[in-house]
């Protein structure tokens, strides 16, 4: 009887449209290519940022005349500023780090190959693993129009009509604090020089995005693996590939809550200029209110012992130290520029 229900729940009729099943898919497999190909337009837009890179390095004051046309304010004449230079650096790593060396192996990899070597039909939650693909794919949108927002004078001035923290227009490719984003640079504005108005905002809102999707992949893998496997398979016996992708799982489970956290707070501080942790807290109880009044379902979905301690950990990890460090950095900030 409960083998029945488990079929019941996990299996799902075959698409019968093209975007059904392209698109919207729920095949582990498609989601797996989708996630590949995502990777692959990542690598491509990082790749000519890198050669970019190289011409300005080994050509510092040589003129392209096509970079002129195209980024008349970053590159005026077609020679590269060092700003231009420094927004380079930043959305490569970023689309490397991010949306390549993360979501290839994991995403992709481990989407199409996971089930096949754990002997299951597909992953455990497969509204939840297209919806993981998605949110990826919307948070790799949004970095991508950094590049518009900060390089093209018009889209610049449109994202501006936003508020004076998404200043555009700068004639930089993104932000020029690196892809690390740590503060102070990246806690300052648009006075810390061009790309960090709109820019930097678009980049804290991208990689937030991304947070989310690879928590609810993470979320996807680890009930996959532990429920899933087939009949003899225990945990010694599965492939070094699936535990690969375990303990990925569990590290992006308990890292990117608190990068996400962070984000948030430093977006707050960005936009609104005041102390960002009691914004950032009440949020966080909001969410944690909302969660609890489907407390149910949730323990259905993960098991209460597991619930438990995903509440306590995800708590822990946004309003704790997230929170406190990067608040004590936006509040010096603050009160310096108020000085």
């Amino acid at each position: 009887m409960a083998e029945e229900s488990h079929d019941v729940v996990h299996r799902h009729e075959p698409p019968k449209g093209f975007i059904r099943k392209y698109i919207f898919s729920l095949d582990h497999k498609v989601i797996g290519i989708q996630y590949i190909l995502l990777a692959l337009s990542a690598v491509i837009v990082g790749m000519v940022m890198s050669v970019l890179m190289r011409l300005k390095l080994n050509w510092p004051g040589t003129s392209w005349s096509i970079l002129g046309t195209l980024f008349p304010q970053g590159a005026p004449g077609g020679v590269m500023s060092a700003e231009f230079y420094l927004s380079l650096v930043t959305m490569h790593g970023t689309l490397m780090v991010f949306f390549v060396l993360t979501t290839a192996p994991q995403g992709g990899f481990g989407n199409y190959f996971l089930p096949i070597q754990i002997g299951a039909d597909d992953m455990a939650f497969p509204v939840l693993n297209m919806m993981s693909f998605w949110v990826t794919f919307v948070g790799f949108i949004v970095l991508l129009s950094a590049i518009l927002a900060e390089g093209n004078a018009t889209v610049g001035g449109w994202v501006s009509s936003l508020g004076a923290s998404f200043a555009g227009g700068s004639g930089t490719v993104g932000p020029i604090g690196g892809w690390t984003g740590y503060p102070p640079l990246s806690a300052l504005g648009k006075i810390a020089g061009p790309g960090q108005g709109a820019g930097v905002n678009l980049w804290i809102i991208s990689i937030a995005i991304f947070c989310i999707g690879s928590l609810l992949g993470a979320l996807n893998f680890i009930t996959t693996l532990l429920n899933m496997r087939t009949r003899g398979m225990s945990l010694m016996r599965m492939p070094l590939t699936c535990w690969a992708w375990f303990t990925t799982a569990v590290l992006a489970l308990l890292s990117f809550p608190v990068l996400l956290g962070g984000g948030i707070l430093l977006l707050l501080g960005l936009c609104t200029r005041i102390a960002a942790a009691p914004l950032a807290i009440i949020m966080i109880v909001a969410i944690r209110t909302a969660l609890w009044e489907h407390v149910d379902s949730l323990e259905r979905l993960l098991g209460l012992e597991e619930f438990a301690y995903l509440t306590l950990f995800l708590w822990l990890a946004i309003a704790g130290p997230g929170a406190i460090s990067v608040d004590h950095v936006l509040q010096d900030w603050n009160r310096s520029l108020e000085d």
